[in-house]
């Protein structure tokens, strides 16, 4: 069942120290402890911790890391945030379905809430290695919210939901990261072993099935029912 202690928010190239301690702020006030700063544009110093108040310890214990996609590699399931429509993007939900399909997920690995930067927000690229996205609903007339507004409303929601022990899906054998990523490499290797022309469409392919992955939680059995039939139609090495 996932808690607070799996959720990390993932800030990716702040400009501003007081947003970025005005941030930090609203995540100690709702109980989370985890953040993640990719490639920074501000100082993460005096004015960020006099933002932070009693969250500086967080800023203490920040992991600072140089892409979003080696966050990626920490996290059993990446969101983005964004207030704005994009061409190219993974399955959108509401903040609210989504604080609520994470008290679904019984496997708890780290979860990773990605904020872009005040300027430009996440890139295309940081885009697709998301698994979901997640909007934040505002009112028409002036939806813009700056990074420690969309902080604030994100840690609250997740706060509520995850507080509520009134809201508990119900617990499946769902299967671990290792496993889930052990399922698609032999996914890969089985594309690979068939006619598909390029290497980048399998790359394609792969990216998508990820996606799908982490949203439909597998069980361990529909792994084990999967890998069983597609056994059958793996083709055989040539000698």
């Amino acid at each position: 069942m996932v808690t607070k202690a799996d959720i990390q928010f993932v800030l990716v190239r702040t400009r501003f120290a007081s947003n970025l301690g005005s941030a930090v702020r609203a995540i100690k006030n709702m109980g989370f402890e985890k953040l993640v700063l990719v490639s920074p544009e501000c100082e993460v110093g005096v004015e960020a911790r006099a933002y932070a108040m009693k969250g500086d310890q967080i800023l203490d214990r920040a992991t600072f890391l140089p892409t979003l996609e080696a966050a990626s590699r920490q996290c059993g399931l990446l969101v983005g945030t964004t207030g704005r429509f994009r061409q190219t993007k993974p399955s959108l939900i509401d903040l609210r379905t989504f604080a609520r399909q994470l008290t679904q997920r019984v496997n708890s690995s780290s979860i990773g809430v990605v904020f872009g930067s005040e300027e430009n927000g996440l890139s295309r690229e940081e885009l697709r290695l998301c698994h979901w996205l997640v909007e934040i609903p505002t009112g028409s007339d002036y939806p813009v919210l700056n990074l420690a507004q969309a902080v604030a409303v994100v840690a609250y929601e997740l706060h509520v939901t995850l507080s509520d022990g009134t809201e508990k899906g119900q617990l499946l054998h769902q299967a671990s990261v290792e496993e889930n990523e052990a399922f698609l490499v032999f996914l890969e290797n089985l594309l690979r072993n068939t006619d598909f022309p390029e290497d980048v469409q399998i790359a394609k392919i792969m990216k998508r099935l990820r996606r799908i992955a982490a949203r439909t939680q597998l069980e361990k059995e529909d792994i084990d029912l999967l890998r069983g039939l597609l056994t059958r139609f793996q083709p055989k090495r040539r000698s």
